[in-house]
């Protein structure tokens, strides 16, 4: 029997039990009639649905949010309105709201944090690249599944104002005098949760509202409570100044990433997620604890999370994809020595060898072809691209392949040397360079330019599409886990499949082959790449996002 819900419920659904009850409104348990799929229904509160800003700026993130899909985002199906209510159907995942987990059982240690961290922050730079903030990032909207992964939950389903009196543990000083959430009020939330994971308790302690805003406008930031390496993403995160904080979630995530190898090595992420995996399986057999009054107060929603589109539920169904998302942003990569075992999978995850003849590499060569079809199809898109290690340079714009010639790319790029660190727009086109200087543009050779053109040419070779298909053929270890694909691919054999920058950058660091973790859409395209080449904390890395797949608009030569 369908269960009413403030005596409307959302059409070809059957509620099952309800889930939970928050200041956003009530979440129930239901199966799509059509499927007989379970999905998570969040019907919105009557405040809300009585709010026409809040509900006209939400229509706008309910599109967005349909076109999202990231492992590490619990998936948004529909937004449903009628005269009688509103509700918002989600992806209903097995798994356990951080809130119960650090209530339960206190700080998760600094790897399984890291990992943690590190996913919130790839969901969140796939979220803020289509233009959503979440604006309530906080551990009752993140679950932790049975996987050691975390996905966000209820993006913007918090008016913009009161949002900080709505969590005040987690909101950045800039909410307290009236500012709206941004990129940056969420990369303070979720460095917040960081530090919660690593010490059991937030940063900050007070009485009422007046207090949390004094505390989070002017108390010190208490680095001194986490480990030693990784006070300074504390630091970064959790700047007063919003200008002060990284720039992105993309950034934040690639700091992250460089900490944890220098602190705790090459397979942190695997054993952060390990841990995580652990924890979240004996929360789920503990009571459901007492709200904290330290960090839940009155009106911070205390629901389980979950999440889902019923015309890509339907799809998926037929397609028969039933993944539980990884932690993407924060996947790690490997890279062993020459004289080191080969990875198995008892290796933490590690990428698990195969033969040519091999399950993995038959899985390997059907991504090459999937990913090469699907790009074929879609042959243009915007990208970001950073490179640590052995010469940095960052670049973000757009890029257009044509079959039987090089991509041609506009963007915007800066180097890690001082005649190279302003950023500079710069367009490649065939085997031509322009670069703007003042409100000229300067022409030269791209394979032979210097400076800014020479640069160029670099994020092209090393953000190419074309890696991606490159890698896989070339596998000799690889291994999917959820929607990530890791593994090796030898030197040699990249620079036979058309990447010689990757195999020079090999050759140069003495290494044989290099480690690379993937992440693709449901179509096949890419979404991340990372490449590492070599060992210890100085080895260059390599990483790109792809986005707006079919979007880019033409690249021509400047005049």
């Amino acid at each position: 029997m369908t269960e009413k819900v403030n005596g409307w419920t959302v059409p070809g659904f059957t509620h099952v039990r309800e889930l939970g009850n928050g200041a956003a409104g009530r979440v129930v348990l239901a199966v799509d009639d059509l499927t007989q799929t379970k999905v998570a229904i969040r019907y919105l509160d009557r405040r809300l649905r009585a709010d026409e800003n809040f509900l006209a700026g939400f229509r706008d993130t309910a599109r967005k949010l349909s076109q999202l899909e990231d492992p590490n985002v619990v998936d948004f199906y529909d937004f449903v309105e009628s005269s009688e209510g509103a509700a918002v159907v989600m992806e209903r995942i097995d798994g356990v709201a951080l809130r119960r987990m650090l209530a339960a059982q206190g700080p998760t240690g600094p790897l399984a944090a890291l990992a943690l961290l590190g996913g919130l922050l790839a969901g969140l730079a796939a979220a803020h690249e289509r233009g959503v903030v979440h604006g309530a990032v906080r551990p009752s909207n993140v679950l932790v599944d049975g996987e050691g992964n975390g996905r966000l939950a209820d993006f913007g389903l918090t008016p913009a104002e009161g949002s900080a009196q709505a969590a005040p543990v987690y909101a950045a000083p800039e909410l307290w005098d009236g500012a709206s959430p941004g990129v940056a009020s969420d990369l303070y939330a979720a460095t917040v949760i960081f530090f919660e994971c690593l010490t059991g308790r937030p940063p900050f302690s007070a009485r009422g509202q007046s207090g949390f805003a004094k505390a989070h406008r002017e108390a010190p930031i208490p680095v001194e409570e986490v480990p030693g390496p990784l006070r300074d993403l504390i630091a970064a995160g959790m700047a007063k100044e919003p200008e002060k904080r990284p720039q992105s979630a993309a950034d934040l995530l690639v700091t992250v990433e460089e900490a944890a190898i220098a602190a705790y090595g090459l397979s942190w992420e695997a054993q952060g997620r390990g841990r995580l995996t652990e924890l979240a399986a004996q929360a789920a057999t503990l009571p459901e604890p007492k709200p904290s009054r330290a960090t839940t107060p009155k009106g911070n929603p205390i629901t389980p999370r979950s999440g889902a589109s019923r015309g890509r539920l339907v799809v998926a169904i037929v397609a028969m994809l039933v993944i539980v998302g990884g932690v993407v942003g924060a996947a790690s990569l490997y890279e062993k020595k020459d004289d080191a075992p080969e990875p198995t999978p008892a290796n933490s995850g590690q990428p698990s060898p195969a033969g040519p003849s091999g399950q993995n590499s038959a899985l390997a060569a059907t991504l090459a072809d999937k990913v090469g079809k699907a790009v074929a199809r879609t042959p243009n898109g915007s990208f970001t691209f950073q490179r640590t290690g052995g010469g940095a340079a960052k670049a973000r714009g757009t890029f257009r392949l044509a079959q039987g010639t090089v991509p041609s790319y506009s963007m915007t790029v800066s180097g890690g040397t001082k005649p190279l660190r302003k950023s500079v727009r710069a367009v490649l086109v065939g085997n031509s360079a322009y670069v703007q200087a003042g409100k000229k543009w300067q022409s030269s050779s791209a394979s032979g330019g210097r400076g800014y053109a020479a640069l160029a040419q670099q994020v092209r070779g090393g953000s190419a599409a074309d890696n991606v298909t490159a890698l896989l053929k070339a596998s000799t270890a690889f291994n999917q886990a959820g929607q990530i694909y890791r593994g090796f691919a030898e030197a040699a054999t990249l620079e036979q499949y058309g990447v010689p920058m990757v195999a020079q950058m090999a050759s140069a660091a003495h290494v044989k082959r290099v480690a690379f973790s993937l992440q693709l859409d449901g179509a096949g395209l890419p979404v991340q790449l990372r490449i590492r080449i070599g060992n210890g904390p100085r080895a260059p890395m390599l990483h790109t996002t792809y986005a707006g797949w079919g979007r880019a608009g033409a690249i021509t030569a400047p005049r």
